[in-house]
């Protein structure tokens, strides 16, 4: 899968939660269904916390995506672990590597979805972190930049909800679906910028 696919398995994900939000706030307006109704903090909760799941899961996906694509970079060229683990550990007195430390194979990044874990979150913030271990910046991407404020007050509602167990009462439906659109607007800003700065050919 790559990242085309990757954006558009995440838009379609979060255009079945928007058009289950409309569902739900047809429900509650139109029909007045007594569930809907006496449960709408619930469901909003729900909502809040289904959207920013699936964007660390696109993150995560896309994090995977590109560490495969360098391995296959590597294995095109065949460099040798142990010259790059030298360079990577020398002091100013250049030391041998001991035997223990030494592998006779091919460089390869051994990062799992596992590794990540702990790395991926939908802080924009730690992201920006994250994607620095990459390579990138992407705090240097004004389009980018421009949407960290609102997404990190969705992931601050969020965590809000989750850690504290805050109501979701001042989230009208229509805030919903606003941050719906946020979120799709800011994986397809991380995904161009994979696209056009890391030299990634499909």
């Amino acid at each position: 899968m790559n990242k085309i696919e990757y954006k558009s398995k995440y838009n379609k994900l979060l255009n079945n939660l928007s058009k289950l939000i409309d569902e739900a706030n047809e429900r509650i307006i139109y029909e007045r269904d007594i569930f809907f109704s006496d449960n709408v903090n619930f469901l909003s909760k729900s909502f809040m916390v289904m959207m920013c799941t699936y964007l660390e899961s696109y993150l995560k996906d896309i994090s995977i995506y590109i560490i495969s694509k360098y391995n296959e970079r590597l294995e095109n060229i065949s460099i040798p672990r142990n010259i790059i683990k030298w360079s990577l550990e020398k002091k100013k007195e250049l030391p041998d590597l001991k035997e223990k430390d030494l592998k006779f194979e091919n460089l390869k990044i051994n990062i799992n979805r596992k590794d990540l874990d702990s790395h991926i979150s939908g802080s924009p913030y730690r992201t920006i972190n994250l994607f620095k271990k990459f390579g990138i910046r992407l705090e240097e991407f004004k389009d980018f930049k421009e949407k960290t404020e609102k997404i990190k007050h969705i992931i601050i509602k969020r965590n809000n909800i989750v850690h504290h167990n805050d109501d979701a009462s001042d989230l009208t439906m229509k805030d919903l679906q606003e941050n719906i659109l946020y979120l799709k607007e800011y994986i397809a800003e991380i995904d161009k910028i994979i696209l056009n700065n890391i030299n990634i050919k499909n």
